[in-house]
């Protein structure tokens, strides 16, 4: 009878014992001391310091009103701020030992991204703040490990060191951790934007995410003047944005994509490889392939005597209609191989060239219809002297800058004129000659 006595007091003060630390347990849970705890842990683990809002809990859920953070050391994490946090604890493993937050929710995060100021300490945790000596909070585990996040409505803002900004916004994020450091991370909806590139609505991207290096497993969007996009690659998360990125992309509205004085119309469809750092994406090298439709390119900007070759050829213009090249870019020039251009059955354009800001060069064999050369004599004899695909080809040079663009076509012409006319009509050729330089406005 009296062990049966001693056995229930012992079950007693374990009842009160457990009630006791539970009720110590669920008070410190929700003190300063643990908000402080687990704000340092989480900041470590994003390598920021940031700090909590005071903690609510209730079964396995915690809440919070919210997480903010500044970027420490070399990161490139400027800050961070995080709405409405939910979180649940899987309180089987911490008996084991180890603090697991199985799903960590929250409303919206807005992060920046990029070089920080110079003049821009990060903030450090005050150790005063810090739990000392023998509490509760020494006894948890040292490793905080998060198994799935989801976030509502993700924001991110980002400038490159040339003072380039852009954004992603408005994604629904979606990561699951895949080992230590390492998450597969896949976003939803959303828009994207960069400097002065077209605007993008992204529709999915997948994504592995670790402490060095984005890669971007599959990426689809949509610009806004139509067309899809699709990009996949990898972006280093060092000191330099190391990247090799590739982007296949189909009806996109050149006028979006290429700059205003090259007065390309169309649609651009292809595949495209960017290599270099980010932050000076100039510098980068973009090597691939390019076709353009429906491109109503005008040709006279560059030979300047095709206008009235057409003219007189029954052609009211000369607007290549489908470009075709391999295309590499790199420190401002552009080199571009296999060029095939056309306009209908009457003109095609193949060859290289390459451009810069202030010089231009080409190398290109032109094929006209002999409906358009035709009424100048002496060209077919002289200039277009080889026949296949049903037109008359000869090669061209072309030369000088972008806005004033030379080439070696006109002046052969003129001569093979010349000589024709010399051949046929002996000394009377005089006025002829003069006409022919005056219709294409140049000097005898």
């Amino acid at each position: 009878m009296k062990s049966f006595r001693l056995l229930i007091l012992l079950a007693a003060l374990l009842a009160l014992l457990f009630f006791s630390g539970w009720i110590g347990f669920h008070s410190f849970i929700q003190s300063d001391s643990f908000r402080e705890w687990l704000s340092k842990k989480i900041s470590r683990s994003i390598h920021a310091n940031g700090q909590l809002e005071p903690l609510t809990w209730e079964g396995s859920l915690f809440r919070s009103a919210g997480f903010s953070a500044k970027g420490t050391g070399k990161s490139k994490l400027r800050s961070l701020e995080v709405t409405n946090l939910s979180a649940q604890v899987d309180w089987w493993q911490l008996l084991k030992g180890a603090w697991v937050i199985n799903q960590l929710a929250a409303d919206k995060v807005v992060a920046d991204v990029g070089k920080r100021p110079s003049d821009t300490a990060s903030p450090a945790l005050d150790s005063a703040k810090q739990p000392s000596g023998l509490s509760l909070s020494n006894l948890l585990p040292s490793e905080l490990r998060i198994e799935h996040l989801y976030v509502a409505s993700a924001n991110l803002h980002w400038e490159t060191d040339r003072g380039d900004t852009g954004q992603f916004v408005g994604t629904k994020v979606s990561a699951t951790r895949t080992g230590p450091d390492r998450w597969n991370v896949e976003a939803i909806g959303g828009n994207a934007r960069h400097a002065a590139y077209p605007d993008l609505h992204v529709e999915q991207m997948h994504a592995a995410v670790n402490q060095d290096s984005i890669e971007i497993l599959d990426a689809n969007a949509q610009a806004t003047g139509g067309g899809e996009i699709h990009v996949s690659g990898k972006v280093s998360l060092a000191r330099q944005l190391n990247a090799q990125l590739t982007c296949e992309f189909s009806d996109l509205d050149t006028k979006q994509i290429l700059p205003a004085e090259w007065r390309m119309g169309g649609k651009a469809s292809g595949r495209l490889v960017y290599t270099g750092d980010l932050n000076r994406f100039e510098h980068g090298e973009i090597a691939g392939s390019i076709k353009i439709v429906g491109a109503a390119f005008d040709m006279t900007n560059v030979f300047l005597t095709l206008h009235q070759l057409a003219k007189f050829g029954g052609l009211n213009d000369v607007r290549i209609d489908s470009i075709e090249t391999k295309i590499r870019y790199q420190d401002k020039e552009i080199q571009l191989s296999d060029i095939r251009a056309s306009y209908e059955d009457q003109i095609r354009v193949e060859g290289t060239g390459s451009i810069t800001p202030d010089h231009l060069t080409g190398d290109l064999l032109l094929g006209l219809s002999p409906k358009i050369l035709g009424w100048i004599p002496g060209a077919e004899e002289k200039v277009f002297t080889e026949q296949r695909d049903g037109l008359r080809w000869t090669t061209v040079k072309v030369s000088g800058t972008p806005d004033q663009p030379k080439e070696d076509l006109t002046k052969r012409l003129i001569s093979a004129f010349r000589d024709k006319m010399t051949k046929e009509f002996k000394g009377e050729t005089k006025d002829a000659v003069k006409s022919l330089l005056d219709m294409f406005h140049q000097n005898p």
